[in-house]
Order: C-alpha cells, then structure tokens, then sequence
C-alpha cells in the first residue's frame, strides 16, 4: 500500500503560527477553533496573495510551528516498515530545506519514517489526487467528495476546525490523532 502523508494539519500545527502573524500585523485575535473554512482568508479581508505569503512566510522558518502529536514519529516509522509512505504537501519546492530541517528536529526522517518528500503547488487544492496513493492522511476538505468516488482510494481526514462540515463515510474516515491514524490503517 502506497500512502501519502500530509504536513500542515497533520504533522505540523501552522494554523497556530498563522493566527500569530495574522494578528500582530492587524489587530485581530484569531485562533486557529475560529478557522471553519479551507479558504478562511475570504472571511478576513486578505487577499489570497497576502494569505499565502503569510503561509511561505511560515514556511521559510518552519521551525517556529508547532508539532501535533509527539506520537507521529514512531508511528510513522512503524507504517514506513511496513507500508510505502511517502510526505505529501502543498508546499513550493524552495521551502524543502526548511521543512527537512523541521521534520527532522522532530525524529521525523528521509530512510525511516518516509521514503521521499514530494511538494506540489497548492492549486488545485485537490492536486494530490494526482498523484499514485492508495491512502492519504490529510486535514484538506477539498479531498472528500473526490476521494469518495475513487473506490481504489482511501482519506483518514484528520480532525481540524476546517474540516468539520466534512462528511466521512465510505472510503473517508475521520481521526483525530497519530494513534487513530495507525489503528484505522492496521484495521483497513
């Protein structure tokens, strides 16, 4: 089984770090329970340009996100022994130094809990449906309703505010943390 691991939402709380800089430069108190969307930045009178150079901002220095769950590494190393797993995420090509070096402070490494980190665009926000996976871990709404007519496919969407209006049903499973994430995999 080939499975595609995502990175922010998943592996890495950005979201937290974004309501950080959002906020100091206008003024507001976002927190990331206040982000109920995919494309959250309409709601804030941002452009999409200025949202997502706050995201390659965060990007640069990825070393200032928060780390989900303290759980991951060895799960994924589990998963990487038994499984193809590959890192999957919709960042640009330039920021692949930044998020090594973050994963890899975290015990998350190229040869023992991945095979290859692949970074595409953002957009189309499905774009990594493209790709060869027999499974996706990934926060990202926008791959429900495709992954639901794949039969061959299979999404463990993982639980963030964004995500709630998500419907999980046939080959779309809700979860919640890396232990859900291990035990739906082992049971599938």
């Amino acid at each position: 089984m080939k499975i595609a691991i995502d990175i922010d939402g998943v592996i890495l709380d950005i979201i937290i770090t974004y309501c950080e800089i959002y906020n100091k430069r206008h003024g507001t108190n976002y927190q990331k329970e206040d982000i109920t969307k995919w494309d959250f930045f309409k709601d804030w009178n941002i452009t999409e340009e200025e949202a997502f150079n706050i995201f390659y901002e965060i990007y640069a220095d990825s070393m200032s996100v928060p780390f989900i769950d303290e759980n991951a590494p060895k799960i994924m190393k589990r998963l990487h022994e038994l499984y193809d797993v590959d890192i999957v995420s919709a960042r640009l090509p330039e920021y692949r130094s930044s998020i090594a070096e973050k994963l890899d402070f975290h015990n998350i490494r190229e040869g023992i809990q991945y095979a290859e980190l692949i970074l595409l665009h953002h957009k189309p926000y499905d774009i990594k449906l493209k790709q060869n996976y027999d499974l996706y871990v990934d926060d990202n709404p926008s791959l429900v309703e495709q992954i639901k007519k794949m039969e061959d496919r299979t999404l463990l969407l993982f639980d963030q505010p964004w995500n709630q209006n998500s419907v999980c049903e046939d080959n779309v499973y809700r979860v919640h943390n890396w232990e859900e994430v291990r035990d739906k995999i082992f049971d599938l």
